[in-house]
């Protein structure tokens, strides 16, 4: 929604003109990843951690019939850290500071019950930075993704200051929007430190 600046520096929403026959919404659930109109990640994380919550419960319970310690972190990393990692790549960027702690110390959670052993526990952060890079090597060296065309060209220019990850031009006006955006991310990584 556009914003209206007031004269006391306060900014008020103004919903869009009204179209006849469509209905506006707050939220959207696309191939699973809740969309806010205010690129919010509250619902779609909501959403996310009703399920791994769901998901301790039941190993609590496999735990009380026997199951052994080795098979619950199996199963822990199969159902839960796959649906906390899901489509991350789209909806990281836009988690803020709060909503990132909410699932580091679900994970943190995880591990305090045995559920989540790794030799050096990385963090949801670490793990999400990893799928992002994942998903930019299978961008970058596979002719036939879908998300290639999104990648900017290449620069043309004869000398090379300092060895960076990509080899990328990149965009010189960027809004507080893309800097969540994956492509952002990803290109930017080597760049700058934010």
């Amino acid at each position: 929604m556009p914003f209206v600046k007031l004269r006391c520096n306060r900014h008020v929403e103004v919903p869009p003109p009204a179209v006849k026959g469509i209905d506006g919404v707050q939220h959207i659930t696309a191939l699973g990843v809740t969309l806010s109109h205010n690129f919010s990640m509250t619902k779609h994380i909501d959403t996310v951690m009703a399920g791994c919550a769901r998901t301790l419960y039941d190993l609590r319970t496999l735990r009380a019939h026997g199951m052994p310690q080795a098979c619950l972190q199996m199963v822990f990393q199969s159902t839960a850290l796959a649906k906390l990692l899901y489509a991350s790549p789209a909806w990281w960027g836009f988690a803020n500071a709060s909503e990132k702690n909410r699932l580091e110390a679900f994970l943190r959670r995880a591990g305090k019950s045995g559920y989540y052993i790794d030799d050096s526990l990385p963090t949801v952060a670490a793990l999400c930075e990893q799928v992002d890079e994942q998903l930019f090597r299978s961008i970058k060296y596979k002719p036939t993704h879908p998300l290639r065309p999104l990648l900017p060209p290449e620069p043309s220019t004869p000398y090379c200051t300092r060895l960076r990850l990509q080899n990328y031009e990149l965009p010189s006006k960027i809004n507080n929007t893309d800097k969540c955006n994956f492509m952002y991310r990803v290109l930017y990584k080597d760049c700058f430190c934010f």
